[in-house]
This record gives structure tokens, sequence and C-alpha cells, in this order.
């Protein structure tokens, strides 16, 4: 996986070629509109020679020409700034000029990424971390608790709204408290009933933080593993989220179930889990299946493992989807 350092040294690279290309540009336009200007500008740059021949041929001492040389440059830079004014620019059009203040555009800032670098590698981040549009909308701060009744459920003795409050209390801790957790989740319950919603925020949260992450359906995932073990034709980007998944400090494996099952797929949930538990990767799994119908539908072997390594987090309730709606 590319590294955060690699990833900010880029969008500093790709930031100064941006300028260089727009200080191109601007300066090819009032060339092109203010041929005078252009003139003046090849002058400016031939400073040093000129000084050097005039020193070199002996026409007059080196304080001299310094004089003659620095009054004959303020005269054609106080032209070239009148010209640049009397025709509607600004005095530094044709300057280069600085993007971020706070660091004069080093991407560092006493040692730390500065806040202009930070903005743009949250956006690759949020962006690397696969989530859709829609998914991207999904915070913690857009969560809504008013979906969920505050009826007790005979079958756990609490409300569903008494429960979301303590899953979504949860979620927040792992998130803010990421690096220092040791917690995997598995997120078990049926449709619509906020698991997606909570993974997301999670997702969107760290992204922001400047966390390495990735959100993937299984439904996706699996297929493009087994067109890679099968060498069959897949794109770069598939071979990315591949390592990526491997790799990354979060993966949240969504929907888990969904899948076609098979002995590759199983093999290959048993690899990714015991991989990361390994590593200590954390990873977040949500299945509308229970940990029967999980042992049922995989193995014994899995569901050791996420009940060895992971927190068991129940959601129950009425489908927040439809309710939503059937609101309009």
């Amino acid at each position: 996986m590319i590294s955060i350092a690699s990833r900010v040294s880029e969008i500093i690279e790709a930031r100064e070629q941006l300028k260089k290309a727009e200080l191109e540009r601007r300066r090819a336009e009032v060339f092109a509109r203010l041929p005078r200007v252009r003139e003046i500008e090849r002058r400016l740059d031939a400073t040093g020679l000129s000084l050097i021949n005039s020193v070199l041929d002996g026409s007059c001492e080196p304080e001299e020409a310094v004089r003659r040389i620095m009054a004959e440059n303020r005269a054609a830079n106080a032209e070239r700034l009148r010209l640049l004014r009397e025709n509607g620019y600004d005095e530094d059009y044709i300057e280069p000029r600085v993007v971020c203040e706070k660091c004069g555009d080093k991407g560092y800032v006493r040692g730390s990424v500065c806040s202009c670098v930070q903005a743009e590698l949250n956006k690759r981040l949020l962006s690397d971390a696969n989530l859709s549009e829609k998914l991207s909308g999904q915070t913690f701060e857009s969560f809504r608790f008013d979906c969920y009744s505050d009826e007790p459920d005979p079958n756990f003795g609490f409300s569903p709204l008494k429960n979301i409050k303590s899953v979504y209390a949860l979620c927040l801790d792992f998130a803010e408290n990421f690096r220092s957790t040791d917690k995997n989740l598995f997120f078990t319950g049926g449709c619509g009933l906020g698991k997606t919603f909570l993974s997301s925020a999670i997702v969107n949260r760290l992204a922001a933080e400047g966390e390495d992450v990735l959100y993937i359906s299984a439904n996706s995932l699996f297929p493009i593993l087994e067109a890679l073990h099968f060498n069959r034709e897949t794109s770069d980007e598939n071979r990315y989220l591949v390592s990526h998944a491997d790799d990354c400090a979060l993966l949240v494996l969504d929907d888990l179930g969904a899948e076609f099952v098979t002995p590759f797929t199983t093999a290959e949930l048993f690899r990714i889990i015991n991989d990361r538990l390994l590593n200590n990767r954390k990873t977040i799994i949500s299945t509308n299946l229970s940990l029967d119908e999980m042992r049922d539908r995989y193995s014994e072997r899995i569901c050791s493992r996420i009940t060895g390594g992971y927190e068991i987090v129940g959601f129950f309730g009425e489908d927040i989807r439809k309710k939503l709606k059937m609101e309009g």
C-alpha cells in the first residue's frame, strides 16, 4: 500500500505542477496581448549576463555597472507594472502565486502536515475508502434515533431505541479511539436496522482523520478475489482493491452472506479474518445472518475466529429503510 507520507508528497508535487501550468497559462495570455511585457521580462532575465558583459568588456567599473543595471531594471519593472495595471491585470498576475500562506506551499508546518494538504489527503482517503455517494453522507451527526421504537421488545427485554443508543455509543467510541482500541466489530441483525449506516459513519469519520480505510460489500469483493485467483482478466482498480483489503488499517466487509458461497469464498473469508487478526488490522463485518446461520453457511472455524476476535453487536427492531420510505 502507498504510505501516507508518499501520498502527501504526491499532493505537494501535483499542486506544484498545477501552479506551474497555471503560471505558464497566465504568462502566455499576457505576452500574446502585450508583447512589450515579454520584452521587459526577457531584459530582466538577462540582467546577470548584461552585468558580466559590462565588466568583462571594461566599459565601466563593477560598482558603476551594478548601479546602472539596477536603475534600468527599476525603470523596466515600473513600466511592466504600469502596462499590467492599465490593461486590467493584477501586478502579480505573471508571478508565481502561493496557494497556502500557512505553509508557503511546502506542505508542512513545524514538522506536521499542513491543513491545506491534510484536506486534500482526506479527500483521497475517502475516495479510496470506496464509499458510494449515498454512503458518504451517512455520518454520526446525521444518524436518526427517532426512527427506532421505544417499546420494549419481549425477546430482548428492552427497546430497539435503547439498544441502538448503546450500539451508537460503541461505534462512536470505536471511531474516536481507533488508534488505541483492539476491537473488531461483528454487526448482526435484520435488514434496514442501521448496520450499514453506522459502518459508513465510522469509515467517514476515520477517513476524515487521515486513516487508511476500505468499505466493500462481500458481493463485490469475493468475485474479484475469485477472478484474480483463477487468472481471469480483471482491472488494475480491482487489483488495488484486493491489496487495499489486505493492508488497510480498517476493512469494513458489508452484507456478508449476500454473496454466492462456495468452498473458495469460505476459504478466502477465513484467510481475510485470520490474516487481519494476526496482523492487528481492524475489521468490521456486517451481516443479516446470526452466528448459528454463519456456522451453517460457512464453517465452525470461521465462527470460532469471529467469537474469539470480534465484539458481537446485535441490531433489532423494525426495518428503518421501509419506515423512512413510508414517511416519504
